[in-house]
């Protein structure tokens, strides 16, 4: 039972941990809670469970025991992330130079399918989330435990933009924002692509 119950918080440390990471979607997380607040914002959170769980069973599922013969099927994943990442990263920039009320470029789809391309699902997929050795349902408490830290986090991300938005609203500039997450998910991009290869 203690073994058990160790597994159950080394996992729990691991994925707040990855989650707690900048990333793609925490990007959009966070300019979302500066140009629309708070309460407008947490709308997407659904969203990025969504395609998190959509993701990560499929990757645990189906493509764990497909890399088991073709190696090559988690570096074509990076590629693809990575190139997404250059386009969100494109229309962020371009939004930087619209008005706010214009730009508003966070949308639930967006958070999804940004969130369905993040490259922190290989990481739950293949180094925290355990293989299932008799079928899908042992991978129900882990999603659900999963979905509940999601939710946290990713309310802290919008939170961390509502806050900047209430406490410098006549000091920040929301181009700056925008063209600086921009250059963060593309940094992302190099870095997943660049990864992919080494």
């Amino acid at each position: 039972m203690p073994v058990i119950d160790t597994a159950h918080a080394m996992f729990v440390v691991e994925v707040l941990g990855v989650l707690a990471i900048p990333g793609p979607t925490n990007s959009l997380l966070l300019v979302s809670g500066v140009s629309r607040g708070f309460q407008a914002s947490l709308k997407l959170i659904l969203a990025e469970v969504g395609a998190y769980l959509i993701s990560i069973s499929a990757l645990v599922l189906v493509l764990e025991p497909v890399t088991r013969t073709y190696s090559t099927v988690p570096q074509l994943l990076r590629v693809a992330c990575s190139i997404y990442l250059v386009h969100l990263a494109i229309r962020l920039w371009r939004s930087g130079g619209q008005k706010v009320q214009d730009s508003h470029p966070i949308t639930g789809r967006r958070v999804f399918f940004t969130t369905l391309m993040n490259p922190k699902n290989l990481i739950f997929a293949f180094g925290i989330f355990p293989i299932p050795s008799a079928g899908a349902s042992e991978l129900l408490p882990y999603l659900a435990g999963f979905t509940a830290l999601c939710t946290v986090v990713a309310s802290g991300w919008i939170a961390a933009g509502a806050l900047i938005q209430s406490n410098a609203a006549q000091r920040i500039h929301m181009e700056w924002v925008y063209r600086g997450e921009a250059f963060l998910l593309g940094g992302f991009a190099i870095a997943i692509f660049v990864s992919a290869y080494s």
